[in-house]
Order: structure tokens, then sequence, then C-alpha cells
């Protein structure tokens, strides 16, 4: 049996406000010690991921800008995962727009409706809304594939998305912002491909996915996988969501990920078979 774990980061491993995961350590090292692909899977930049795949000793594809983008490492596993473009150490797959088109949108919407995106914001303003340090705030917005936003009235977006439509773009909705992003993408897009790759690359083994996540633009990419694992959300509880053998996890954020992550592999360990529900409380 061959497993592949993939993971949204903010609310999900990453905790909400404080962004640890350290709550998720043991799990993680499970995951190490078994060689399991850990996939991120996120709304955040490439510049973002790079440094924690580094922290975490993460050397598994991800897929960046809820599915603008796939970055493929050079992998023995995957020896020619796709045609894509080749940019710096990475095969990349991109699926979303551009970062200037969707600019160029943004700006002709922006006149007409109250909403602001990352390029319209100061690092200050982008590190309020976030916590996250100025710092880090300058890899968020080195951007390739979408453009996060606030709006003044969020009755406005059902209008903003109509015309985004015409465009080739739509709207998706984050923890903390909307995303406006390319038309044929998404978080489950993405990891059907990846899912894909890995199968053609593979050999007769069964092949398990895993996907973790909290928040709408989640839903694609757990809908894609065969055991979706849904983290209460601060406040709001979980996200209205039935699948199969679909699993809540018990606590927010990174302990939240631990538990269920660790309780799926070991019941994996003991002989699951896609077809049975995960017994985890």
């Amino acid at each position: 049996m061959r497993i592949l774990i993939f993971t949204d980061l903010d609310g999900s491993l990453l905790n909400h406000d404080d962004y640890s995961y350290e709550a998720a350590l043991p799990a993680l090292e499970k995951i190490k010690a078994a060689n399991i692909p850990l996939i991120i899977v996120t709304s955040k930049t490439r510049g973002e991921v790079e440094p924690l795949q580094r922290e975490l000793d993460i050397s598994a594809p991800f897929i960046v800008e809820n599915g603008g983008g796939i970055f493929f490492p050079e992998s023995p596993e995957l020896k020619n995962p796709v045609d894509g473009e080749k940019v710096e150490k990475y095969t990349v797959l991109g699926l979303g727009a551009t970062y200037r088109d969707i600019r160029k949108f943004f700006a002709k919407v922006a006149s007409r409706f109250s909403i602001r995106g990352f390029g319209d914001m100061t690092a200050a303003e982008i590190a309020n809304l976030t916590g996250l340090p100025e710092i880090d705030v300058e890899l968020a917005r080195r951007r390739e594939f979408t453009e996060p936003f606030l709006a003044e009235n969020e009755l406005d977006i059902g209008k903003i998305e109509k015309l985004a439509l015409l465009e080739g773009l739509k709207i998706t909705k984050g923890g903390r912002f909307f995303h406006l992003i390319g038309l044929g993408q998404d978080k489950g897009i993405a990891v059907k491909k990846v899912i894909d790759i890995y199968r053609n690359n593979g050999n007769q083994e069964t092949l398990v996915t895993i996907g973790i996540g909290d928040s709408e633009n989640d839903l694609p990419m757990l809908q894609q996988v065969d055991i979706p694992v849904l983290i209460p959300r601060p406040q709001r509880g979980f996200l209205h969501l039935e699948l199969p053998r679909l699993v809540r996890a018990r606590e927010e954020g990174c302990l939240g990920w631990n538990s269920a992550v660790g309780c799926i592999l070991d019941n994996l360990a003991g002989g699951y078979l896609p077809d049975k529900v995960i017994p985890c409380p």
C-alpha cells in the first residue's frame, strides 16, 4: 500500500492564530518514518512554502495559491512527472491565470466595488490582517497565480464573480480572504493531477490518499481523496460536509491534525481497505 497525504496549512497543519505546527510533530514523525509524501496544498505562495518545506525536511511536490501551480522537485520516485516548465530546481505545472492578468481584471472591478487585494495593501496592513511578521509578508506578496482580497460588502462577491467568469476567472473563499483565481484551477484539480502522476509513476501497489483541510477552498481537495479529514475552525466549528469515510478532527489546528492523522495511519497499518470507514473518534 502506498499512502499520499495532502494537507492545507492555515487552520490545519498550522494553527490559525500563531501558525504553530508543534502539536503535530508526533504525526509528522510517523509520516517521515514511513516515507509518506506529505504534499502541501495551500493558498500561500511558493516563497512561503519553501522555508516550511526546509524546516520540516519535506522534499515532496507542493501545490500553491489554491491550485494555481504545482511544483515538482527532482525525485527518483517521479522520474518524469509532467511536461511542465523548468523553473529553477522545479518542473512547474501552471493551472491558473497569471498574476498580471488577474491584477488587470482586479483593477477594473475595484473601480466599481469596495475591494482591496494584496497588491493594494502595504506590508504593515497585510501583517495586521494575517498576524504574519513583515518579513514573511514580503514572501506572501510574491504572487504568481492568484490575488487574495477583502470586500467591504460581501454581498458584492456574487456580482464580481459573474464578471470574473467572463474573463476566465472565479472566486474562492479561504480562512481569511477571498481569492481571485483562474477558472481552470482549484485545490481539487491540482490534487487529482498529482494523484494521477503518482499512479503513472508507481507499481501495482494500492494507492490510498488522505486530504486535510478546514475551509471552503479545501472542499475540492477533500472530494478527490480516499480519506478526507475536516479540521474545526475557531469559533465557527466544522464546515457543512458529508463525504464517505470523512474524519472530523476533535481539536482545532495542528492538535486536531495530529490526532486525526495519527489515528488514520494506525488504522492503515492495521490493514484498512479503502471501502471501509476509518474508526477515529
